[in-house]
This record gives C-alpha cells, sequence and structure tokens, in this order.
C-alpha cells in the first residue's frame, strides 16, 4: 500500500546538534479553561520558542473541530481507541433510534433487513468487498471470536501471531486453548526498529506445521504499525493455512481493497477512523467459509444465510449499523483520499516533531512508511522517571495537563500513541509536546 509522506527535511540533525525545537518558555501557569491547572501557556495557547522547521500540513477545514461533540477542555489525542463521532451523523442516528421506538415491531422486527441493506452496500463499495460476505458486528474483538468459534479444532492445533496482537484477541485465543486445546504461539518482535515489511515476514518465517491459523494486525494497536498483510496472506494460501486480518484501526486509515487481499476473513471497526456511531464493526467473509461462519449470538435465521443471520442476532439497537454509510458519506463532502491524506502526514509530522521536541529516537522510519494516521514516540527519560508507571503518566496527563492520550510500555520502553484525525490540529501536538516536558521538569 502507498503512502506519500513529508520530507524529513528541516527534522534532520547530526548527532549532539541542538534540535530545532527550542526549550520551552516558562510561564505563568494558567488553568485550561474550566478544567485543573494544565500545561505551560502564554495567551492562551502553548509557546514555543521556536517553531519546527517543517510546516505541519493545512487543517482539511477552520471549523473541523466544530464537527465534533469533543470537549474543548482537554486536548484529544486518542482517536485510535474509540474516536469520535460526527455531530451530523449522531443526529441522524438519532432520528432513526426514535423512528424505531414509535413503530418497534414493524421497524425492527419486520423490516430489519430492509433497515441494513444500504448500509451493507455502502460499507461493502467503501472497503471494496462482496456485500453478500459482509456482517454487521458490534466492533472486531466480536468478530474475531465469530471466526474463532466457527473453526473445526483439533488439539494440537496452532493459532499464530505477533506478539503486537490486540490483548483481547490474546485473551479469545486462550479461552478456545482451555475449552478446544489448542495453542496460542506468539512471535516475538523488536523493542523498536519496527516497519510492516519486517513484521510480516517475522510472522510468515515463524509459521510451522501445526499452525492452523495466522491473525495478523492490518494495523498493530499498541505500535501503530501498519502491516504488510498482502504478503502474509499470500504466505498462508501457498501453505493452506487460514488467515484472519484484525483489521480494527484500518477503514477510513487506509484506502482498503478486501477483495483485493483475498483473505480468508477481514473483521474491522467502523466506529475508529470512518467515525460512525460507537458499536459498529463488520465481518468480512470469503464465499468458501461463509456457511460454516456465524455470529456469536445464534438466533431464528441460523443457516437461512450468511448476511441474515448476522442482521438478526437477536432485539438490539441497529441504528450504529444503519449509520455506518452516513459516517462514509459525510467525510466524503472533503474526499477520503484527502482526509487519509492529511490524517496521515499530521501524524508523520507529529512523530517527527515530537521526536526533535523530546530529543528521543525514533522507534519507526522517520519517513512514514509503516505509519497510517497514529505514531508512537519514546517517552523522554526525565519524564518517565517520575512516574511509577504508564497507568499513572497517563493519570497525570490526562487530571493535570488535560490531555487524553495512551501512554505504553513496550517491552519496558514507554511510549505515547498519536492519533490524528481532521479534529486534530498542530497546537493539540504542540500542547502534547509542552505537557511532557513540563511534568519531567
Amino acid at each position: 500500500m502507498e503512502h506519500r509522506t513529508l520530507h524529513r527535511s528541516g527534522f534532520g540533525r547530526s548527532r549532539g546538534s541542538a534540535p530545532h525545537f527550542v526549550r520551552f518558555m516558562l510561564a505563568e501557569r494558567k488553568p485550561h479553561r474550566s478544567g485543573p491547572v494544565c500545561v505551560t501557556e502564554l495567551m492562551g495557547a502553548p509557546y514555543l520558542a521556536r517553531m519546527p522547521a517543517q510546516p505541519a500540513p493545512s487543517p482539511i477545514s477552520p471549523r473541523a473541530k466544530d464537527l465534533f461533540g469533543l470537549d474543548r477542555s482537554y486536548t484529544f489525542l486518542n482517536h485510535g481507541s474509540f474516536g469520535s463521532c460526527p455531530l451530523q451523523v449522531l443526529a441522524a442516528q438519532d432520528r432513526s433510534r426514535r423512528e424505531i421506538e414509535a413503530r418497534p415491531i414493524e421497524l425492527l422486527g419486520r423490516r430489519v433487513e430492509e433497515l441494513l441493506q444500504p448500509a451493507r452496500q455502502a460499507v461493502a463499495a467503501f472497503v471494496q468487498a462482496d456485500a453478500a460476505g459482509l456482517g454487521f458486528m458490534v466492533n472486531a474483538t466480536e468478530g474475531v471470536n465469530a471466526v474463532l468459534h466457527s473453526i473445526e479444532w483439533q488439539r494440537g492445533d496452532e493459532v499464530l501471531a505477533l506478539d503486537m496482537l490486540y490483548n483481547a484477541v490474546r485473551k479469545s485465543v486462550q479461552r478456545l486453548g482451555v475449552s478446544h486445546g489448542i495453542t496460542l504461539r506468539e512471535v516475538v518482535t523488536p523493542s523498536e526498529g519496527w516497519s510492516g515489511e519486517k513484521l510480516a515476514n517475522l510472522l510468515i518465517d515463524a509459521i510451522a506445521s501445526q499452525t492452523r491459523l495466522v491473525i495478523v494486525d492490518h494495523v498493530t494497536s499498541p505500535t501503530a504499525i501498519v502491516v504488510d498483510v498482502q504478503r502474509v496472506i499470500q504466505a498462508c494460501k501457498a501453505r493452506g493455512i487460514l488467515v484472519l486480518v484484525d483489521g480494527a484501526h484500518a477503514p477510513g486509515m487506509l484506502d482498503l481493497s478486501i477483495n483485493g487481499l483475498d483473505a480468508d476473513w477481514y473483521t474491522a471497526n467502523l466506529h475508529k477512523w470512518t467515525c460512525a456511531p460507537k458499536g459498529c464493526g463488520m465481518l468480512v467473509t470469503a464465499p468458501q467459509h461463509r456457511n460454516a461462519t456465524h455470529p456469536l449470538a445464534t438466533s431464528h435465521h441460523f443457516g437461512l444465510a450468511y448476511t441474515k443471520e448476522f442482521d438478526w442476532q437477536g432485539t438490539r439497537d441497529i441504528t450504529a449499523w444503519m449509520h455506518a454509510g452516513t459516517a462514509i458519506e459525510f467525510f466524503a463532502q472533503f474526499g477520503w483520499n484527502r482526509v487519509r491524506e492529511h490524517n496521515h502526514s499530521l501524524a508523520v509530522w507529529a512523530h517527527n516533531a515530537l521526536c526533535e521536541a523530546w530529543s528521543v529516537a525514533p522507534l519507526t522510519d522517520a519517513s512514514g512508511s509503516s505509519m497510517g494516521s497514529m505514531c508512537a514516540v519514546r517517552v523522554p527519560k526525565a519524564t518517565r522517571m517520575k512516574h511509577a508507571s504508564v497507568e499513572d503518566l497517563a493519570r497525570v496527563l490526562y487530571e493535570r495537563e488535560r490531555v487524553e492520550i495512551p501512554v505504553i510500555d513496550w517491552k519496558g520502553e514507554w511510549h505515547v500513541r498519536v492519533s490524528a484525525h481532521i479534529h486534530t490540529a498542530q497546537e493539540d501536538i504542540l500542547r502534547l509536546a509542552d505537557a511532557v516536558r513540563a511534568i519531567g521538569r
């Protein structure tokens, strides 16, 4: 997958030379709006004595933040966990919810397939998948579990994955290990120097005779690396091994062609980077597995047809699924290629700017070739030494500095995972830079 990236020019410096960021100037601490005392500010905004030489990408819209309902009393840099749904999409969802409540039996009981069909078609076109093999789920983890419980396991079967796999997926496989006698083998990855190609090769080289299923993250959750999943899928198919792609972060972040990847299963979230309402995920299943793949909740349509089973999983609020297409259409006003390019470029800029601001070595290629819309940046030693754990540092960043961001301990190295979407501004990144330095003094 091709990503155009920002040039490194303006950030590079030889060892021992002064960084382009000069020390943050101290000013009187002021509370950030109504929140607790926060990052050092001057004239109401974080102040840098000198800005990075490479400019940040221009905003998609000057009023991008107004399109979301995010609380402005803090800086939100964790879109990768749950994201934020545009107000316009939420309003449409609320109208549908009220309509269903007005005629619940007719709309939910008799017309559920009719209501979900437009969304299924819109999502299938967006991710280039066969609509007949696309079922809605609450999230990608539920999709992983649907696959795991649909395979006829034999004792001794092995599930192979990188040790960067999502922890909920790890727990899901471990649970099946107790009941079905299967094992999970995790491929050890390096503590730094990550790339999508290297991670793919590590996984491929670890395939063994007992490997029954390979689970590969399209974008790794703890380290924010875009993995070369096409290479993994091709290697698995050549060996007759099943492959499940956990694309939790992919839709909206990457230009997807699920048909082109040709995995056995592809599960993903639509409430992350596509910004659908919360509780909107999908499972795309290849034709040869559709008769054997079922949602976790067995209901009246079991065995009738793939989409019928997934459409009716019992009584539930289907409005998040109904408005996946609304979210796709919302960002189409800016152009999805433009949205993805903006978010990617901002993530690359943030990565390089923070590495310079904190004088830390990059964890991955600074060109951004293995990044999507997130980046992982080391926590400076001075800041780390003042906190007992990553949870403690994340708490201080949120409660004192009013910055929402995950702090991750990866094999003894601490890093923050920065997310960039259209509501993310240069000032948000600079506030994070100042906040981390401030609490390390």
